[in-house]
């Protein structure tokens, strides 16, 4: 009975100050979000350098964040998702060549897109680990080494130019503004769908694929069609970036498909965040901007983005969202050891603020004295044992 007391306060005092918070926070991520999407929107609608900066910010982070579902939630990181980048472009560029419309060669790209990722997921999603790490690699490496090499189709180090992008009605996406704002778009249909699937029971089978597979399977989920579904999904993501991708740059080539480029697209995941969907994006715009701005005055910005990197992963390892949650959770215990003040916690608790002490009572408590039968009014005798008459 004496830590009751101690327990009460120690509920009363946080309990409201959680209850705060949490509506603190419902209201401040939306605001928080309209505020990014609002600045984002404006640098790339500007019209000017900084526009070009964040339409690319856009396109690799819609890879990298079908990178993450797969590699943050299934645990499965690859290292080929440049290779169906370069495929959705690719798939663009060859259809236009051979006299296919813009809109029917956005179709044949995606779906070339998915019918190479169907065929090489059943070998792929076999293996766990770092043998599915090699088998990825491998795969990027042939879609590289085709691109290079068969020149009949893809121009070889030429690369094939693209010069007619899709028009619906009277928005053309031969105009860079609105080619960014459509890119925008895209964008955030692919954030919003991601993070469904995230919060789906497919999304959670991933996360739980990740913890314990065996016991996935011993509760009879089907984990190597979850890892495939996961591996879809990752690549028709980068094959949509890769599609937007030829239309803002206008040429396709096999430096798209380079193992340097999975490099970078790992590294946005990484940095940003594993298991976030969002933290891929701050990782885009960080290696983005080490590739269009530092790069213009350091000549080893490789250097120096190689060594922010490693202490991201030595002081940081959860990457950028990893510090802000990190910073949500330090401000949450501030203000739950901090507490309401009594006035406050009487509100939120629905009764009157705490007055004076009552006055001690003197004699026997009423509730410990026995009533008569449907009465309130106490008995006249004293309580006597079970024979008593």
């Amino acid at each position: 009975m004496s830590g009751a007391p101690g327990r009460l306060r120690a509920a009363a005092s946080s309990a409201p100050a959680r209850r705060v918070l949490a509506g603190a926070d419902m209201a401040a991520w939306p605001v928080l979000s309209l505020a990014a999407l609002a600045v984002g929107a404006y640098f790339l609608l500007s019209g000017t350098y900084l526009s070009t900066i964040f339409e690319d910010v856009l396109i690799y982070a819609i890879a990298a964040m079908g990178l993450d579902f797969l590699g943050g939630y299934g645990g499965l990181v690859s290292l080929g998702q440049a290779g169906f980048l370069g495929l959705g472009a690719y798939g663009v560029g060859i259809a236009e060549v051979h006299g296919f419309g813009p809109w029917a060669a956005v179709g044949i790209a995606i779906g070339v897109v998915i019918g190479f990722a169907a065929v090489t997921g059943v070998v792929a999603v076999r293996v766990s680990g770092i043998t599915y790490v090699i088998i990825t690699l491998a795969i990027g490496q042939i879609l590289w080494g085709l691109s290079y090499q068969w020149t009949s189709l893809t121009g070889g180090d030429n690369g094939i130019p693209v010069t007619t992008a899709p028009s619906l009605g009277p928005l053309h996406l031969s105009d860079q503004q609105t080619l960014r704002a459509a890119t925008l778009v895209v964008f955030l249909v692919a954030f919003g769908l991601l993070m469904l699937m995230v919060r789906s029971p497919f999304g959670l089978s991933l996360r739980g694929m990740k913890s314990n597979e065996r016991r996935l399977r011993a509760l009879g989920y089907q984990t190597a069609i979850q890892r495939y579904l996961g591996y879809l999904v990752a690549s028709v993501f980068a094959g949509i970036a890769g599609i937007l991708y030829v239309f803002a740059n206008l040429l396709v080539s096999p430096s798209t498909l380079e193992f340097s480029q999975d490099g970078y697209l790992v590294l946005m995941v990484i940095l940003g965040g594993l298991a976030s969907i969002w933290g891929p994006v701050l990782g885009a715009v960080v290696i983005v901007l080490f590739q269009q701005e530092v790069s213009i005055y350091l000549s080893r910005w490789q250097t120096l983005m190689g060594a922010v990197f490693i202490a991201a992963v030595i002081f940081t390892p959860d990457g950028i969202a990893g510090l802000v949650k990190a910073a949500r959770g330090a401000l949450h215990r501030a203000a739950t050891a901090a507490g309401p003040g009594p006035a406050a916690l009487a509100a939120d608790l629905g009764a009157s603020p705490p007055g004076p002490a009552p006055a001690p009572q003197t004699g026997p408590d009423p509730d410990l004295i026995p009533r008569r039968a449907g009465t309130d009014i106490p008995n006249e005798r004293p309580l006597r044992g079970r024979g008593a008459p």
